[in-house]
């Protein structure tokens, strides 16, 4: 199998013409006429990630976020940033990124987030969209101090930040993972009690508690983690090789 077929097979399930307009998800670096080997999965392109790849024969690494993001002028592998390209460059690695596509597309990130944080009967997030970012949807009745502490473990999350009144009981559940703060909106009018997202700005969070949804910010990171293990699922079903996955864990923020 050529490493194509298999990106052919995702793109099936998780559409790249689905990436917002500002994204650059698809291939990174590489060559998809390749044979495939071995897979990676990372919510990042890091530079432990690589060495895995390289150990367990990996030609392929499929990450959430893009390596490339802005315009590129100039690469200097003496950078440590790009240092780790020079590294699949000469290992023949290629890497594909599937970013607001799997956040958009129907049992991506945002419904795994729903999954197994057992929201039920979700809906699209923005209003007025059939297909698009966040979803929204109900569980059981629970004090949204203890629904928080639920959130903490099932996103291994280091540390939350909660905004608004936390002894309240709730039942309808927005979630985006990423920064979903642009969506706070939308969770007020589709009259959710609660929030789960990251990377949220204090006055925005401030805003919209003093309105009355409640906020829990999880950390960029930790609201989006989860999908490389959902990733792993689903390429175990459409191929016989390999598959590994490699998390740096909550370790870019530090808590003191």
């Amino acid at each position: 199998m050529e490493i194509k077929e298999l990106i052919d097979r995702l793109c099936d399930k998780y559409p790249l013409d689905l990436q917002e307009n500002w994204d650059n998800s698809g291939l990174q670096i590489g060559n998809l006429n390749n044979e495939l080997e071995n897979v990676l999965i990372s919510l990042d392109l890091e530079d432990e990630g690589v060495d895995m790849a390289i150990k367990n024969k990996c030609n392929l690494i499929i990450t959430h976020h893009p390596y490339l993001f802005n315009g590129t002028k100039s690469i200097d592998f003496s950078d440590d940033f790009y240092n780790r390209l020079d590294k699949v460059i000469k290992n023949d690695i290629s890497v594909f990124a599937m970013h607001t596509n799997l956040d958009i597309a129907k049992d991506g990130l945002n419904d795994n987030l729903c999954e197994i944080l057992n929201i039920k009967n979700t809906n699209i997030l923005e209003v007025g969209k059939e297909i698009g970012l966040g979803r929204y949807g109900h569980i059981d009745k629970i004090k949204a101090l203890d629904f928080a502490k639920k959130v903490k473990d099932v996103l291994v999350a280091e540390k939350l930040i909660c905004y608004g009144n936390m002894g309240k009981e709730i039942e309808k559940v927005a979630v985006c993972g990423g920064a979903g703060q642009s969506l706070f909106e939308d969770a007020f009018i589709n009259e959710c009690d609660l929030m789960i997202t990251g990377d949220v700005s204090y006055h925005m969070a401030m805003d919209y508690s003093n309105r009355g949804l409640i906020i829990i910010d999880a950390g960029h990171f930790a609201s989006e983690n989860h999908v490389i293990y959902k990733l792993e699922k689903v390429i175990y079903e459409l191929i016989d090789k390999e598959i590994y996955t490699y998390s740096k864990e909550d370790t870019f923020r530090t808590f003191i």
